[in-house]
């Protein structure tokens, strides 16, 4: 039943943010078409003019794909489409389960294709070399390889947009337990554990200061900042919004299970 309740959640949100996908990766396309011609200024014009549109729908993919998310989970839960989906043999934490794998796959595949329309404006054997020069060198003050530094970036940006995404469903929730203004304070309620979140990363980053100079170093002096640094702060990244993540879950799935009041 989890598949099928999955199957319509990503049909919802792909619905719109598929536009976007294929206005990104074409706007690309023509951003490296017109930077190919050579000694030609209009060309040079249209090619920054469709790159600056190129930027713009990258931040719109992710911007949409949190709209349409969290539209997805008003609509379906508390609007016209709740009286249908409460009366599904489905168990509530299925449901809450299908929004939050919804979240997980849709921002996987945005920021996938941020990265190939990134490939195909950008992509050429001078760039793709001194990207590599580039990775390598850091790989290697990292001690790590190429892979594996990406993959702790991708990582860590990652999960921060899933717990962000995670704090409005949760305001969501909350704000709709309400007796009335259920909206508004759906989105304080999202906005002040957004802040929340951010300052316990602060506070989190903080406490292991105490135990490490080099993090404390951070609050309380300024200039530049060892590798050894960067690599805690993005591992710790990676545990902390993996930890919040899987609280903001069980809150969610027992908030939900609680009871929900439908307009």
């Amino acid at each position: 039943m989890l598949g099928k309740v999955l199957k319509y959640d990503l049909k919802y949100v792909y619905k719109v943010i598929v536009v976007f996908y294929i206005l990104t990766i074409l706007f690309a396309g023509l951003t490296r078409i017109f930077w190919s011609i050579e000694n030609s200024t209009i060309m040079g014009v249209f090619g920054s003019i469709c790159n600056g549109i190129t930027i713009c729908l990258m931040f719109s993919i992710l911007i949409n794909n949190m709209m349409r998310l969290w539209s997805r989970l008003v609509k379906n839960l508390y609007g016209d489409e709740s009286y249908l989906t409460h009366t599904l043999p489905v168990e509530k934490g299925t449901i809450y389960t299908s929004k939050f794998l919804c979240a997980l796959i849709t921002t996987f595949t945005s920021v996938a294709v941020i990265i190939i329309s990134i490939f195909i404006a950008y992509y050429s054997k001078e760039n793709l070399e001194f990207l590599k020069a580039s990775l390598d060198a850091v790989a290697m003050m990292y001690d790590t390889s190429i892979i594996n530094f990406l993959a702790v970036v991708f990582g860590a940006f990652f999960l921060e947009i899933v717990v962000v995404l995670q704090a409005g469903y949760t305001g969501i929730i909350i704000g709709h337990k309400a007796n009335d203004g259920k909206m508004i304070k759906a989105v304080i309620w999202g906005f002040i554990l957004y802040v929340l979140t951010m300052g316990l990363s602060l506070l989190t980053l903080y406490i292991s200061g105490l135990f490490r100079t080099d993090i404390m170093k951070l609050f309380t002096m300024s200039g530049a900042v060892s590798i050894d640094t960067v690599k805690f702060v993005l591992y710790l990244g990676i545990i902390f919004y993996t930890l919040l993540s899987v609280v903001y879950f069980a809150i969610d799935t027992l908030l939900f299970k609680k009871g929900v009041d439908v307009d």
